[in-house]
Formats: C-alpha cells, sequence, structure tokens
C-alpha cells in the first residue's frame, strides 16, 4: 500500500503465542483471504452484504478489514457467518494501539471473531525534519506496550510494511524494519506485504529467516515497481507491472509455509470498483496450489 492508502487509513519461539480465532487456528487445507480494501470503492457502491456474499462465491475463505463501513460488530459478525466467511486480521491506526483505545478495539474485533490487529502505515513514521533514531526508540516502545495490552484481552498485535520501512535508516544505517523488528518483542507480529518488499530489491523469503514465525498473515501483492501513481501499477497476481522484477511465488510460497504463515491476503490497489482484479488474482493462486 502506498501514501494514498496511508491518507485512507489515517481518515478512516512460535507465532504470537496466543491460538488465532477462526480457520487460522488449525487449517485443514490451505486457504487465502482478501483485503476488503482491494474493492473498497465496489463495496461503497454496492454493500457491504452483497459485496461479501461476490466474495465467498468467487472461493475466498476469509477477509481482513480496513473499514467496518458503519456495521456493529454483531452485524459483521452475522455477515461473515451468513457467507460462510471468517476474520483473519483488520488494519488499524497506530493510536488505536493506545493505552486509551486498545480496550475497545479488542472487544470490537473479538465481538465479531477477529483477534489480530495490524497497523498499516498511518502514524508510523517520522515527520519531515524529526530525528529518526528518537522516533524509532518511542516507536518501539508503543508497539511493545501495545502487544502486552493486547494479550490482556485476548488479541495480537503486528506491522504491516510498504516500502519506507526499508529506505528510512537511522544514524547507524540500520533500517526501520530491521531496527523495529530487533527490538520489538516476538509478540509483535509481522505481516509482511511482499510486493513491496520485493519493490525495495529485498528478498522477502530473507525477512521471514531473519525474523521467524512471527507472522500469521502476509499480504500477496505484486511488485509494482516504484511507481508513483494509481493507474500505473499492476493489480492482479502474477502479473507485474512493466520494469517491476515481479514477485517469485513459488519461492516465497515455500518459505511462507516454511515460517508457518497461515494466511495469503491478497490485496490488489487498482481496479477497486470491481471484482475483476480479486476474481483473476484467486485464480492465479488456484493455479499456485494455495487454494
Amino acid at each position: 500500500m502506498n501514501t494514498t492508502r496511508r491518507d485512507f487509513l489515517a481518515a478512516a519461539g512460535a507465532v504470537c503465542a496466543m491460538p488465532y480465532v477462526g480457520l487460522a487456528a488449525s487449517p485443514e487445507k490451505k486457504v487465502v483471504a482478501v483485503q476488503l480494501y482491494s474493492i473498497d470503492p465496489y463495496i461503497r457502491k454496492n454493500g457491504l452484504e452483497k459485496s461479501l456474499a461476490e466474495v465467498a462465491k468467487i472461493g475466498y475463505k476469509a477477509v481482513e478489514f480496513v473499514n467496518y463501513f458503519g456495521k456493529s460488530a454483531a452485524e459483521l459478525k452475522k455477515l461473515l457467518d451468513a457467507n460462510g466467511l471468517v476474520a483473519c486480521g483488520t488494519h488499524v491506526h497506530k493510536n488505536d494501539l493506545g493505552p486509551q483505545r486498545i480496550k475497545a478495539i479488542c472487544e470490537f474485533n473479538l465481538a465479531y471473531g477477529n483477534n489480530l490487529l495490524i497497523c498499516a502505515g498511518a502514524g508510523n513514521f517520522p515527520r519531515k525534519g524529526e530525528n529518526v533514531d528518537e522516533f524509532m526508540k518511542r516507536h518501539v516502545e508503543h508497539y511493545n506496550a501495545a502487544a502486552e495490552n493486547a494479550a490482556k484481552y485476548g488479541c495480537k498485535v503486528g506491522l504491516h510494511n510498504h516500502t519506507p520501512e526499508f529506505d528510512i535508516k537511522m544514524s547507524d544505517g540500520t533500517t526501520y524494519w530491521d531496527y523495529f523488528f530487533t527490538h520489538t518483542r516476538k509478540e509483535v507480529c509481522m505481516e509482511q506485504d511482499v510486493g513491496w518488499t520485493t519493490c525495495t530489491g529485498r528478498d522477502p523469503c530473507e525477512e521471514w529467516r531473519k525474523y521467524p514465525h512471527r507472522s500469521i498473515t502476509m499480504h500477496a501483492k505484486e511488485d509494482n515497481g516504484r511507481r508513483l501513481h494509481l493507474d500505473t501499477f499492476s493489480s492482479i497476481l502474477g502479473q507485474p507491472a512493466v520494469n517491476a522484477k515481479g514477485v517469485d511465488w513459488k519461492k516465497v510460497s515455500a518459505a511462507a509455509d516454511a515460517d508457518g504463515v497461515k494466511w495469503w491476503i491478497a490485496e490488489c490497489e487498482c481496479g477497486r470498483d470491481s471484482l475483476h482484479a480479486i476474481t483473476e488474482s484467486y485464480k492465479f493462486l488456484q493455479r499456485l496450489g494455495r487454494c
């Protein structure tokens, strides 16, 4: 996800020791989810009820939220159950993980069947001119405290990457990403977006090896290169953008399984006003043997 996505969000051992709610606890077969950001305009036009039914019809078994579309937790649970879906996570703002909000956020999510709270972008980066070292030390403390507090209510927290996590560096040259996962508790989960990781020139498989068994979920997204505008992106898995390296999906598949990743979450950055991209991406994941 990119800067536009972060603006959108701002407006709106073993892997983390506790058992996970729903299918992810002990999946009997490979199943994939979809990040509902991928069809946000479609949902706004057609309603969450119809959209979840369409998602299930495509074949997805779970969803990751980023917006609740005004629904209560009870309404979300009813809609998920009606369509044979479960929630494998949600994206939240960094402030939602603070001590004043964490209890309410956890209770709301647990009520519809989710216990994984992932922060993606919003609030995660130092402001222009801010001392990166000082920011990162506070940042790590925030997530360590959030993980401890969330555990009291039966939830887990984690971080999702874009490209800045690999671009921002501390005074000694350590990247934001490496400092964060070296200094946070193992209970702080890693939700790697393999498309954005690949885009930076890093190997997503190596990131799992460096920080093992911290990933319940991953974002399956294509490598879009260093694009400035969403309309230049490729949105369908298996179809990298022109001049982009592309994700080595077979290699990623083996590494993710070795690390114990439970959920592949398909995400499409454009074509979000229709179901085409998530449908074709699901077909690609079928051909890959993920579902």
